[in-house]
């Protein structure tokens, strides 16, 4: 069985990296990674997440040797994804937000099959809270987590934002009379037709609640 450490130096040198040139990617001495591949000490979850990206791989490869297919750079089923603060999607480019935007606040295990560039945020507000009993809802603080490779459809729930804003929107997307609109779950907010200035940034594909 390998180790941590075992799959952190073969995948630096599948991709012929210097130990020196690794820990300038992540922040860090030679010598922490060196303790790292001889498993003297294991990365934390911050320098986990940025030694993956530097490496190209999903965090799970490094700590249980996840794959999927053969590439180990695709998030598997039930790998941790990083959830992001909302202002981290002001400047959201192709999926990479978190090329763009640096750490995240933590890495979570998504409860779905989910693509590379899936990422996690917290519920802000009660937009999606439904003041039905039984109907479909989503509390302020829940996680929800976020595809953006995902096909919008018709009742996706998306995040979303105007090209002139730089706060994203939580929302159902729907279609009606050949006009796109995205309409909150909580009746008390209004329901906004969508134009040109909208994108779509992702769309949900899972939640998570604690106990």
């Amino acid at each position: 069985m390998t180790t941590v450490g075992h799959r952190i130096y073969t995948r630096r040198k599948e991709l012929k990296l210097t130990q020196t040139a690794v820990a300038a990617m992540i922040g860090v001495s030679s010598a922490s990674l060196t303790y790292w591949e001889r498993d003297e000490i294991e990365p934390k979850n911050k320098n986990m997440a940025a030694l993956a990206r530097a490496l190209d791989c999903a965090p799970d490869y490094l700590l249980f040797g996840a794959t999927f297919g053969g590439d180990v750079s695709f998030v598997t089923i039930n790998a941790r994804v990083p959830l992001i603060s909302w202002d981290k999607l002001s400047t959201y480019i192709d999926g990479e937000v978190m090329e763009k935007h640096g750490e995240a606040e933590d890495w979570i295990y998504c409860p779905v099959q989910c693509a590379k560039s899936t990422f996690a945020l917290r519920v802000k507000g009660d937009h999606m809270e439904s003041p039905y009993p039984g109907k479909k809802s989503y509390l302020d603080g829940q996680i929800i987590f976020v595809d953006p490779t995902a096909e919008v459809k018709n009742g996706s729930r998306v995040i979303s934002r105007r090209l002139d804003s730089t706060e994203a929107t939580f929302k159902e997307y729907f279609e009606d009379d050949g006009k796109k609109y995205l309409k909150p779950i909580n009746p008390q907010y209004p329901t906004v037709e969508i134009n040109n200035e909208t994108i779509i940034i992702g769309v949900v594909i899972g939640s998570f609640v604690a106990e």
